[in-house]
């Protein structure tokens, strides 16, 4: 019976932490689009947000992008299951969680030449190419930057963002 509890609570526990996760990781996501210049030539129609099979971040996201936008684009979030559904996308979150193979580096040859912030949860992801990077430090959720991916993205950081990214 003891066994049986405990391993209820730890199922409950880890379900929320990964609510909680998850909705952190849709903030930071979603302040992103605040901080971070696209090219003019991507200032217009639907600012698109594509969600690789996450239904937990992609709902939470869903709700702090509802009715907002990025400059004069209205922000839309898009859940895909594949890479090989993804069209265009501003920003694309791609989550380890689940992974088996590589899907980063399908991502990138996906979204080559275009100025898509790769979002990535995963140690190791900023030199395999990702622009910004979820990481857990003494429990707490922060991002590291790839100056030199998002500069060959085009992508322009605010110093705000910068400034408090981990280093």
């Amino acid at each position: 019976m003891k066994r049986i509890l405990f391993l209820i609570i730890a199922i409950v526990s880890v379900g929320i932490c990964n609510a909680q996760d998850a909705k952190y990781k849709a903030m930071f996501i979603s302040n992103f689009t605040k901080n971070i210049e696209w090219p003019a030539s991507e200032r217009s129609g639907d600012f698109i947000i594509c969600v690789v099979n996450q239904n937990e971040v992609l709902g939470q996201l869903k709700t702090f992008t509802n009715g907002k936008t990025v400059g004069t684009q209205p922000i839309t979030v898009v859940g895909v299951k594949s890479i090989d559904e993804i069209s265009k996308c501003h920003i694309l979150y791609l989550s380890f969680a689940d992974s088996k193979g590589d899907k980063l580096e399908l991502a990138k040859t996906k979204l080559s030449g275009t100025a898509s912030l790769i979002v990535t949860d995963r140690p190791g992801s900023l030199k395999n190419g990702s622009c910004i990077n979820f990481l857990l430090v003494d429990d707490k959720l922060k991002y590291e930057l790839n100056k030199e991916a998002l500069n060959e993205r085009k992508l322009q950081v605010s110093a705000y963002l910068e400034n408090n990214s981990y280093k």
